[in-house]
């Protein structure tokens, strides 16, 4: 793309992060900023009694030297995070399906889904950097910069034990990619992330006394997170929409684009199936299944690439403000029982135009 191009991405983004950041409500109403900003003020302190969050050390430590007022530095570094985040995806998805529109599409359907509109309306939380490396990671991969990976994977676990399985997602697409330069280092910088974070587990945990034993997710025979969401929602239809809203229908986009998307992202998608259901058992599925942009989005645009303008930018912009609006929580969105109307009537439309372009076989059913 041209460098003019460039500057509209980047533009896209700043735009819509800060659009979400603007219409998100004030405050969230349940947040883990305290347990942050302790890690924050006492860090490596002995003794650590906010479980999981003592180990998610990088971002408090990070925003605790910035000179400002917190809030004004925590929305700051959500702001940025992710607007960062969608940019380097576009440059991602535009290094395999080349073509301003395709960037523009990436940008999107990343900056309008469930979880970065989450981070909007709580940016208390680690998840923006998070975003942020799942970015990065993905543009490793389809450029083969393992070694930048294997930099970028060991120090992310300090902001968040997802990281881990992000890393672990680059392994196992390398395995999965007999001719893939460097590949052993791929395998190897998933590897070294996880060492990494045990090692810094366990050195905690025996010399400062900390643990996970206080959080739920760590009863792991007993279901973790999913077991006590399974329960939180006793309505099948209930369960199936959680799993639903992080993208929307940006899900039957990324399936509709697995064909044309190239192997490059079928198997980092493949890679990361394993570590999303490791993710979606210790975490909300809604916000794990949130991480699974970095595959997803490049399937959904390698398809949506392909259909007409017009109707690739309406499905997109009416599955995100689907995904936008319950993941914001904002009163400045109609409700999602009516955004779903058009975000479903945009999706049978591009789809029903894929299903025209099918080629027509001599005995395919369609010709009888």
């Amino acid at each position: 793309m041209t460098p003019r191009a460039w500057i509209g991405v980047i533009l896209l983004n700043v735009a819509l992060a800060g659009a979400m950041q603007a219409i998100a409500p004030a405050q969230p109403t349940n947040t883990d900023r305290t347990a942050y900003e302790d890690a924050g003020r006492f860090f490596l302190s002995p003794q650590c009694k906010d479980t999981i969050y003592c180990y998610r050390v990088l971002v408090p430590v990070l925003l605790e030297r910035v000179p400002i007022d917190p809030e004004r530095r925590w929305r700051l570094y959500q702001f940025a995070a992710n607007s960062a985040a969608g940019i380097v995806l576009a440059a991602a998805v535009s290094h395999v399906t080349p073509g301003l529109h395709a960037a523009l599409l990436a940008t999107l359907m990343v900056q309008t889904s469930f979880g970065f509109g989450f981070t909007a309306y709580d940016p208390y939380t680690a998840d923006p950097l998070v975003f942020l490396i799942a970015a990065l990671l993905a543009l490793c991969w389809v450029r083969d910069w393992p070694i930048a990976a294997l930099v970028i994977a060991p120090i992310g676990v300090f902001a968040k034990e997802t990281v881990v399985l992000l890393a672990g997602a680059c392994a196992l697409a390398a395995i999965l990619s007999p001719g893939k330069h460097g590949r052993h280092l791929w395998v190897a910088q998933g590897v070294v992330a996880a060492t990494v974070l045990l090692g810094f587990h366990f050195v905690m945990d025996t010399f400062a006394g900390w643990g996970i034993r206080g959080n739920v997710a760590s009863n792991f025979s007993e279901g973790s997170w999913l077991a006590i969401w399974w329960r939180s929602n006793p309505s099948l239809i209930s369960k199936a929409y959680m799993i639903f809203i992080p993208f929307g229908f940006a899900w039957f986009f990324a399936l509709a684009g697995w064909r044309v998307s190239g192997r490059v992202w079928r198997h980092l998608a493949l890679g990361a199936i394993l570590p999303m259901f490791a993710l979606v058992y210790v975490q909300t599925p809604e916000r794990a299944l949130g991480n699974a942009f970095f595959a997803l989005v490049p399937l959904a645009t390698a398809f949506l690439a392909t259909l007409p303008l017009t109707a690739a930018y309406l499905a997109v912009i009416t599955n995100g403000l689907l995904t936008a609006k319950v993941g914001l929580s904002t009163p400045w969105l109609p409700a999602s029982s009516i955004l779903i109307v058009p975000a479903a009537v945009s999706a049978a439309w591009v789809l029903w135009l894929t299903w025209r372009r099918i080629p027509q076989l001599p005995n395919h059913p369609r010709r009888q």
